[in-house]
C-alpha cells in the first residue's frame, strides 16, 4: 500500500475533523506513509468584527485561534505519535480551502472531515470540504 506515503489531514478541532485525523493515522500506518496535520486559521473570521471593535480585541481573539490551533495539532501529534506514525504539523494563515489546497501539492491524498450534523445537514459535505473535493490534484478521502 505504498501509494498513501504522505497524507495531508486537514483539522479545525471539530469532531468531525478529530474522526479524519485518526482515519488518516490509520491510513498512514497501514501504508507505511507519514502525515501532515494542518490547521488553517482563518483571519477573515476577524475581519468582519474588525471595523467596530478596538485593535486590541481583535488581537486577544487572533491569539485565541492560534491557542485552538495549537490544541487541535497537539491532539493530532499526540494520536501520530500513540499509533507510531510520523507527523509533522503546520499552522498557516489565509482561507481554509485554497491554503488546504496549495498545501495537498505533493501529497498522495487529502484526509478532511465532514460538517454534517443532523437533518439535511448530515448528507452535504462543508463549504470547505466541497472546495477541496471539487479542486483537488490529488485524491480527497472525507471522513464523517
Amino acid at each position: 500500500m505504498e501509494m498513501f506515503e504522505e497524507i495531508l489531514i486537514a483539522t479545525d478541532g471539530s469532531e468531525h475533523s478529530l474522526q479524519a485525523a485518526k482515519t488518516g493515522i490509520d491510513l498512514a500506518k497501514l501504508s507505511g506513509g507519514r502525515v501532515t496535520a494542518l490547521y488553517v486559521v482563518d483571519p477573515g473570521v476577524l475581519s468582519d468584527v474588525s471595523h467596530n471593535i478596538v485593535d486590541d480585541v481583535v488581537e486577544g481573539m487572533r491569539r485565541s485561534m492560534m491557542k485552538e490551533a495549537e490544541k487541535a495539532m497537539t491532539l493530532v501529534e499526540e494520536l501520530a505519535k500513540a499509533a507510531g506514525v510520523p507527523a509533522e504539523k503546520k499552522i498557516v494563515e489565509g482561507n481554509p480551502a485554497p491554503e488546504i489546497l496549495n498545501m495537498s501539492k505533493g501529497m498522495d491524498v487529502v484526509v478532511v472531515g465532514s460538517i454534517g450534523s443532523t437533518g439535511l445537514s448530515k448528507y452535504l459535505l462543508g463549504s470547505v470540504a466541497e472546495k477541496i473535493v471539487r479542486n483537488s490534484e490529488v485524491p480527497v478521502m472525507v471522513v464523517y
